[in-house]
């Protein structure tokens, strides 16, 4: 499926914003900065971007699968939440149970901060009780038990204060499992390859990474949710590879880190640990805490 004009068009803005962005860096720098930023602390911002709901992260793709386990997420998901522009395309195979799903959506004003705007490509397969696949959530008095959920390739752009980043790839393969129940469990891989622009007190400096996450038995409430940054709770772990290139100023002399990461969500905070230190995020907006 093709991504529309729209998307082209907001990318060729957003771009634009995030150059205004990169000047206006004292304008947008947030009160628990530091002034000497570390790699570990780099590494903690893109990660907290990459799993965040407003960013179009990790969360994101979670509330849409959650969405997908009720009887007509799929059908009226356009009318669910309140992004400012969304469009979903669907087809169904019949032979094999599997649903090819193209999103693309907009969250927040193009020319202010924050800002998203991204397209996704989703597959998705109901088994019911049996583990045989059914074409919708609920087919006859039968609801499915199992979600296999991919994300075949992602696309976008988003602002926060302190980054701007540029999708290049993103894949996911999970399992949802008690999807009859009104808490599902969420297993699987995920992979982010993006480039981010990170900017405060003067320094600029571009995260070219690959984030590669494995999902532990994330737990959350199905259905229409909101509130997800705060429901959602489990466990991530995985590896950060980033190659950083300064262009204004310097802090560290890393140009290339390589993190293993341990994460656990809870109360709408992201525990990020990186070699023993612990940078709390929030999983709503993606923006360090500390």
């Amino acid at each position: 499926m093709r991504t529309s004009k729209r998307f082209l068009h907001v990318c060729m803005v957003l771009g634009v914003v995030g150059l205004l962005f990169i000047t206006a860096c004292g304008k947008t720098t947030a009160p628990n900065d530091t002034s000497n930023p570390t790699a570990n602390r780099d590494a903690a911002e893109v990660i907290a971007s990459d799993i965040a709901y407003q960013t179009g992260g990790t969360v994101d793709q979670i509330a849409d699968v959650c969405l997908f386990a009720t009887a007509d997420g799929l059908n009226n998901m356009k009318s669910k939440y309140p992004d400012t522009y969304f469009n979903i395309q669907k087809t169904y195979n019949g032979s094999t149970g599997i649903w090819a799903i193209h999103i693309e959506r907009e969250r927040g004003t193009a020319g202010l901060i924050p800002y998203a705007f991204f397209a996704r490509d989703y597959t998705l397969q109901y088994l019911n009780e049996a583990d045989e696949f059914q074409q919708h959530y609920v087919v006859g008095a039968d609801t499915a038990r199992t979600i296999q959920f991919n994300v075949v390739q992602g696309t976008g752009r988003h602002i926060t204060r302190r980054l701007s980043q540029q999708l290049n790839q993103l894949t996911a393969h999970w399992t949802v499992t008690n999807a009859n129940q009104n808490i599902v469990t969420v297993n699987g891989d995920y992979s982010r390859a993006a480039v981010d622009t990170l900017t405060y007190w003067n320094r600029i400096r571009t995260s070219d990474h690959t984030l590669l996450l494995t999902i532990q038995d994330l737990t959350v409430p199905r259905g229409e949710n909101p509130n997800i940054a705060n429901a959602i709770s489990g466990h991530i772990t995985g590896h950060l590879h980033a190659e950083i290139t300064f262009t204004n100023g310097t802090a560290y002399n890393e140009s290339v880190i390589d993190r293993d990461i341990d994460i656990t969500i809870g109360n709408g905070q992201g525990n990020i640990d990186i070699n023993g230190t612990t940078y709390r995020s929030d999983i709503s907006n993606g923006e360090l805490k500390n």
